[in-house]
């Protein structure tokens, strides 16, 4: 692998952290996976503005926005690669790394947590490095995602993902005041269809038709089961959702 450092290219993947860098001691730092395809990543407008907005909360310096994406380029030619995952980390320095996009799997099965996200948190919107609840909540259920109420039981996000549900014809979507990450993928699922924001128990779940899950390097993809209960099929409304955000 070739990874980008301050906008060197360095070879095997290995470079150099200070000791008090803040990333590696306190996880105070940002960053955002994103999809490329045909050598160019998607939605790199909205991916940046987001990695602006976390970073001005974290109090971090952000390269200028066209340097951001020459880099990634390069990152991305460097590797050989035309379809890819792109995680920029961002905290004292700025790393960038490329390898390839993972198989995508057939079914997709989730199951409910009591553990809640904290809408009150600061930090509640920022896509932060410090993600390791979300990946031990994710590895200790076994399935492929995980999704979380926040603390007044409302429906808020997955550990990895936004969601989308279905009920009687329409598609709802967590309000960002239940404190779930403003998604780059749900933002352009919302553009091109309608989508009710709303806040919701999490026992609502049970009554729903269809479940969608959305992050930027799947796209939107439907969920099979939930707790163990078989969902529908996808439907025309997801076809139609699906066909909206595919380049």
């Amino acid at each position: 692998m070739i990874v980008s450092w301050n906008g060197n290219l360095i070879e095997g993947g290995e470079f150099t952290l200070r000791v008090s860098d803040g990333v590696f001691l306190r996880g105070q730092g940002v960053f955002e996976t994103i999809r490329v395809e045909k050598g160019e990543p998607r939605l790199w407008d909205q991916h940046f503005q987001r990695l602006a907005y976390s970073s001005k909360k974290l109090g971090l310096k952000i390269p200028d926005q066209l340097v951001l994406l020459d880099w990634i380029r390069r990152v991305i030619v460097a590797n050989q690669l035309e379809s890819a995952r792109v995680r920029l980390t961002l905290g004292e320095g700025c790393l960038i790394s490329a390898e390839p996009l993972p198989e995508e799997r057939g079914e997709i099965h989730v199951v409910t947590s009591s553990c809640p996200v904290n809408e009150q948190s600061p930090l509640a919107q920022v896509k932060c490095t410090s993600y390791a609840e979300n990946m031990f909540l994710l590895r200790e259920s076994g399935v492929d995602e995980v999704i979380r109420p926040n603390t007044r039981g409302e429906i808020c996000e997955g550990c990895i993902s936004n969601l989308f549900f279905v009920k009687s014809g329409m598609i709802y979507t967590p309000s960002l005041q239940t404190g779930c990450l403003p998604g780059v993928m749900r933002q352009e699922v919302m553009r091109h269809i309608e989508v009710r924001e709303v806040e919701w128990a999490m026992a609502d779940l049970k009554s729903c038709d269809e479940i969608w899950l959305s992050n930027a390097l799947r796209r939107l993809r439907v969920v099979t089961s939930i707790d163990g209960r078989d969902l529908a099929k996808p439907s025309e409304l997801f076809s139609k959702a699906l066909t909206c955000v595919l380049p």
